[in-house]
């Protein structure tokens, strides 16, 4: 498991909303970015998005892919390999 900095959590909240991503539950393009990134098995990257709309009680979350080789943003010193 990987921590995200800001910055990836920014990227990756981009590459959603240019991918069309929504939220599943009431279609809003405003999803943010989870703190946590797991490896995929073809080397990409799995975050999880949630909705910060208020219809939503328990809050809406989903998963989002990221494929092999896509940068997203920088890492901090903890994370340089």
């Amino acid at each position: 498991m990987q921590r995200l900095t800001e910055d990836q959590r920014a990227s990756v909240e981009k590459l959603a909303t240019e991918a069309g991503t929504t939220c599943e539950g009431c279609g809003s393009a405003q999803l943010r970015c989870g703190e946590e990134a797991r490896r995929t098995h073809d080397h990409g990257l799995t975050v999880y998005l949630w909705c910060p709309n208020d219809v939503h009680p328990r809050g809406a979350y989903q998963y989002f892919t990221i494929p092999p080789g896509e940068v997203i943003g920088t890492y901090s010193d903890e994370q340089k390999p």
